[in-house]
Protein backbone atom coordinates (compact mmCIF):
# COMPACT_ATOMS: atom_id res chain seq x y z
CA UNK A 1 0.00 0.00 0.00
CA UNK A 2 1.38 3.34 -1.23
CA UNK A 3 2.31 6.19 1.70
CA UNK A 4 0.34 9.08 1.28
CA UNK A 5 1.25 10.79 4.18
CA UNK A 6 4.45 12.40 2.68
CA UNK A 7 8.60 11.57 2.14
CA UNK A 8 10.10 10.49 5.55
CA UNK A 9 13.79 10.17 4.87
CA UNK A 10 16.12 11.86 2.58
CA UNK A 11 18.50 10.14 0.27
CA UNK A 12 22.67 10.59 0.08
CA UNK A 13 25.20 9.84 -2.73
CA UNK A 14 27.99 7.74 -1.14
CA UNK A 15 30.57 8.51 -3.78
CA UNK A 16 32.93 5.66 -2.01
CA UNK A 17 30.01 2.91 -3.35
CA UNK A 18 27.93 4.57 -5.67
CA UNK A 19 24.57 3.23 -7.35
CA UNK A 20 26.05 0.82 -10.26
CA UNK A 21 23.75 1.46 -13.20
CA UNK A 22 23.53 -2.12 -14.38
CA UNK A 23 21.61 -5.51 -13.89
CA UNK A 24 22.50 -9.12 -13.63
CA UNK A 25 21.82 -11.00 -17.46
CA UNK A 26 19.36 -13.38 -16.11
CA UNK A 27 15.84 -12.56 -15.56
CA UNK A 28 12.88 -14.89 -14.18
CA UNK A 29 9.52 -14.66 -15.75
CA UNK A 30 6.50 -16.60 -14.20
CA UNK A 31 2.86 -16.73 -14.93
CA UNK A 32 1.38 -14.16 -12.42
CA UNK A 33 -1.65 -17.14 -12.03
CA UNK A 34 0.35 -19.39 -10.76
CA UNK A 35 1.33 -17.59 -7.52
CA UNK A 36 -0.30 -19.22 -4.44
CA UNK A 37 0.70 -16.20 -2.10
CA UNK A 38 3.08 -13.36 -1.56
CA UNK A 39 4.29 -11.86 1.80
CA UNK A 40 5.30 -8.40 2.68
CA UNK A 41 7.55 -6.95 4.95
CA UNK A 42 4.69 -5.84 8.24
CA UNK A 43 6.69 -2.75 8.28
CA UNK A 44 7.31 -1.72 4.76
CA UNK A 45 4.63 -3.28 1.89
CA UNK A 46 7.56 -2.45 -0.74
CA UNK A 47 9.30 -5.80 0.60
CA UNK A 48 8.54 -8.73 -0.21
CA UNK A 49 9.84 -11.72 2.10
CA UNK A 50 8.62 -14.30 0.33
CA UNK A 51 6.57 -15.65 -2.90
CA UNK A 52 5.11 -19.16 -2.88
CA UNK A 53 4.13 -20.77 -6.31
CA UNK A 54 1.04 -23.15 -6.65
CA UNK A 55 1.21 -27.15 -6.95
CA UNK A 56 3.57 -27.89 -10.08
CA UNK A 57 4.20 -24.29 -10.68
CA UNK A 58 7.86 -22.37 -10.59
CA UNK A 59 9.27 -19.53 -12.81
CA UNK A 60 11.58 -19.62 -15.94
CA UNK A 61 15.07 -18.26 -16.00
CA UNK A 62 15.80 -16.05 -19.24
CA UNK A 63 19.74 -15.97 -19.99
CA UNK A 64 20.86 -12.70 -21.45
CA UNK A 65 24.16 -11.24 -22.26
CA UNK A 66 25.94 -8.02 -22.24
CA UNK A 67 22.97 -5.59 -21.62
CA UNK A 68 20.34 -7.53 -22.70
CA UNK A 69 17.93 -7.76 -19.99
CA UNK A 70 16.52 -4.01 -19.53
CA UNK A 71 13.69 -2.94 -16.69
CA UNK A 72 12.21 0.35 -16.53
CA UNK A 73 9.59 1.94 -14.10
CA UNK A 74 7.82 4.87 -14.84
CA UNK A 75 5.73 7.15 -13.09
CA UNK A 76 1.97 7.05 -14.55
CA UNK A 77 -0.23 9.84 -13.11
CA UNK A 78 -3.72 10.73 -13.58
CA UNK A 79 -6.04 13.88 -12.48
CA UNK A 80 -7.37 11.12 -9.19
CA UNK A 81 -4.82 8.15 -9.20
CA UNK A 82 -0.66 7.58 -9.55
CA UNK A 83 0.37 4.78 -10.00
CA UNK A 84 3.87 3.10 -11.61
CA UNK A 85 4.38 1.22 -15.33
CA UNK A 86 6.83 -1.70 -14.96
CA UNK A 87 8.78 -2.89 -18.16
CA UNK A 88 11.45 -5.57 -18.90
CA UNK A 89 13.02 -6.00 -22.37
CA UNK A 90 15.16 -8.85 -23.10
CA UNK A 91 16.32 -11.15 -25.73
CA UNK A 92 15.66 -14.77 -26.19
CA UNK A 93 18.59 -16.53 -27.83
CA UNK A 94 16.51 -19.90 -28.99
CA UNK A 95 14.06 -19.90 -31.65
CA UNK A 96 13.63 -23.35 -32.27
CA UNK A 97 9.72 -24.59 -32.27
CA UNK A 98 9.71 -24.71 -28.18
CA UNK A 99 10.32 -21.75 -27.42
CA UNK A 100 8.12 -19.73 -30.29
CA UNK A 101 5.27 -22.07 -28.65
CA UNK A 102 6.26 -20.89 -25.34
CA UNK A 103 6.24 -17.21 -26.50
CA UNK A 104 3.29 -17.40 -28.17
CA UNK A 105 1.74 -18.47 -25.02
CA UNK A 106 3.31 -15.65 -22.53
CA UNK A 107 1.56 -13.26 -25.53
CA UNK A 108 -1.72 -14.67 -23.71
CA UNK A 109 -1.45 -14.75 -20.30
CA UNK A 110 -0.33 -12.29 -17.58
CA UNK A 111 3.53 -12.74 -16.24
CA UNK A 112 5.51 -11.40 -13.36
CA UNK A 113 9.78 -10.96 -12.98
CA UNK A 114 12.47 -11.27 -10.80
CA UNK A 115 15.53 -9.55 -11.60
CA UNK A 116 18.54 -8.98 -9.90
CA UNK A 117 20.72 -5.81 -9.45
CA UNK A 118 24.86 -5.85 -8.92
CA UNK A 119 25.52 -7.53 -5.49
CA UNK A 120 26.80 -4.54 -3.78
CA UNK A 121 26.03 -2.82 0.00
CA UNK A 122 24.86 0.21 -1.50
CA UNK A 123 21.44 -1.60 -2.12
CA UNK A 124 20.97 -3.63 0.92
CA UNK A 125 17.38 -5.15 0.54
CA UNK A 126 17.25 -3.90 -3.23
CA UNK A 127 19.67 -6.81 -4.87
CA UNK A 128 16.17 -8.48 -6.36
CA UNK A 129 13.53 -6.40 -7.37
CA UNK A 130 10.22 -8.15 -8.80
CA UNK A 131 8.01 -6.65 -11.18
CA UNK A 132 4.34 -7.34 -12.12
CA UNK A 133 3.47 -8.77 -8.76
CA UNK A 134 0.00 -6.62 -8.54
CA UNK A 135 -1.40 -5.92 -12.03
CA UNK A 136 1.08 -8.43 -13.46
CA UNK A 137 2.89 -7.85 -17.05
CA UNK A 138 1.77 -8.77 -20.57
CA UNK A 139 3.68 -8.78 -23.79
CA UNK A 140 3.69 -5.74 -25.31
CA UNK A 141 6.41 -6.24 -28.37
CA UNK A 142 8.28 -9.37 -29.69
CA UNK A 143 9.98 -8.71 -32.49
CA UNK A 144 12.71 -11.10 -34.75
CA UNK A 145 14.56 -9.92 -37.82
CA UNK A 146 17.04 -13.11 -38.44
CA UNK A 147 19.64 -10.94 -40.21
CA UNK A 148 20.47 -7.97 -37.19
CA UNK A 149 23.63 -8.12 -36.25
CA UNK A 150 22.79 -5.63 -33.12
CA UNK A 151 20.25 -8.78 -31.96
CA UNK A 152 22.44 -11.53 -32.75
CA UNK A 153 19.05 -12.69 -34.81
CA UNK A 154 17.20 -13.17 -31.30
CA UNK A 155 13.52 -12.40 -30.40
CA UNK A 156 13.25 -9.32 -28.49
CA UNK A 157 10.87 -9.26 -26.31
CA UNK A 158 8.93 -6.55 -23.90
CA UNK A 159 7.00 -7.12 -21.21
CA UNK A 160 4.60 -4.08 -19.73
CA UNK A 161 2.43 -3.27 -17.01
CA UNK A 162 -1.13 -3.05 -19.24
CA UNK A 163 -2.49 0.76 -19.82
CA UNK A 164 -5.49 0.02 -17.78
CA UNK A 165 -3.77 -1.60 -14.30
CA UNK A 166 -0.68 0.51 -13.35
CA UNK A 167 1.15 -0.96 -10.46
CA UNK A 168 0.33 0.53 -6.76
CA UNK A 169 4.33 0.27 -6.16
CA UNK A 170 7.07 0.73 -7.58
CA UNK A 171 8.87 -2.42 -8.23
CA UNK A 172 9.06 -4.47 -4.98
CA UNK A 173 12.06 -5.36 -3.39
CA UNK A 174 12.61 -9.42 -2.12
CA UNK A 175 14.43 -10.04 0.81
CA UNK A 176 14.63 -12.32 3.57
CA UNK A 177 16.77 -12.10 6.10
CA UNK A 178 20.28 -12.37 4.25
CA UNK A 179 21.91 -12.22 0.75
CA UNK A 180 21.99 -16.21 1.22
CA UNK A 181 18.73 -16.64 2.35
CA UNK A 182 17.24 -14.60 -0.21
CA UNK A 183 19.41 -16.60 -3.00
CA UNK A 184 17.77 -19.82 -1.94
CA UNK A 185 14.55 -18.55 -2.14
CA UNK A 186 14.74 -17.31 -5.22
CA UNK A 187 16.03 -20.19 -6.46
CA UNK A 188 14.21 -22.43 -5.45
CA UNK A 189 11.10 -20.41 -7.20
CA UNK A 190 12.45 -22.29 -10.63
CA UNK A 191 11.53 -25.51 -9.28
CA UNK A 192 7.91 -26.91 -9.67
CA UNK A 193 6.54 -26.29 -5.93
CA UNK A 194 5.24 -29.49 -4.51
Amino acid sequence: MANCTGITIGADYDCADPLKAKVNERLLVGNLDDIESVTYDVTNPTLITAITMKTTKAMFAFQGVRSTVKPQVDLVASEVTVGFSHQVDFSVFEVDAAQKENLQAMSTVSQFCIYQNPKDSSLGDAVWEVMGVNSGLEMATLVRMPADGATGGAYTCQLKTPAAASETELPNSFFDTDIITTEAAIEALLVPAV
